[in-house]
């Protein structure tokens, strides 16, 4: 039984570890939404 629970708990850190230290391709992903803005191109809408 205390075997079990030794296993159970390095399972879960080998886990969390492998979750915790996978890059994010967040970063990679924000780059294609961050483009400049020419401002002469922007047209205020008339009331």
């Amino acid at each position: 039984m205390n075997t079990k629970k030794i296993f159970m708990a390095l399972a879960l850190c080998v886990t969390f570890l492998a979750v915790a230290c996978t890059p994010s391709s967040t970063a990679e992903e924000d780059q294609l939404y961050e483009q400049g803005i020419d401002k002469t191109k922007i047209k205020r809408p008339s009331h």
